[in-house]
């Protein structure tokens, strides 16, 4: 979302990330990424169980797991480690001003991520 959020905000939206690690961590991911957008903690992962995002070993271990990290590499990403709670899967969403989800993503393996083309759609 970081190279499209010029985009994303001119449909009048704004982005903001919930991670699980710690303050620390959240100041280095910003840091490292060059983001300006609100950073949020759940170390205690209530976000992620109400948002029904999936926890798991397995889906740690799929095997589109490699093509998403060659994904990732090729785009300039890389790992420097694990945060927080290393088998708790992420996902995107649009919530509408006033409540109501436009658009959900929940990831089921990890580095699968939204189709920002269709995200961004949902924001218009």
């Amino acid at each position: 979302m970081r190279d499209r959020a010029a985009e994303i905000r001119e449909t009048g939206a704004e982005i903001a990330v919930v991670g699980n690690g710690s303050r620390y961590f959240a100041m280095i991911f910003r840091e490292d990424l060059g983001v300006d957008f609100p950073i949020f903690i759940d170390p205690d992962l209530r976000a992620y169980r109400a948002a029904g995002l999936r926890r798991g070993f397995m889906e740690l271990l799929s095997p589109r797991l490699i093509t998403n990290g060659v994904r990732a590499l090729a785009k300039g990403s890389r790992q420097k480690g694990v945060q927080g709670d290393a088998f708790q899967l992420g996902g995107s969403f649009v919530i509408r001003r006033g409540g109501g989800v436009a658009f959900a993503h929940r990831s089921r393996e990890a580095g699968d991520h939204a189709d920002l083309d269709r995200l961004i759609a949902a924001l218009r």
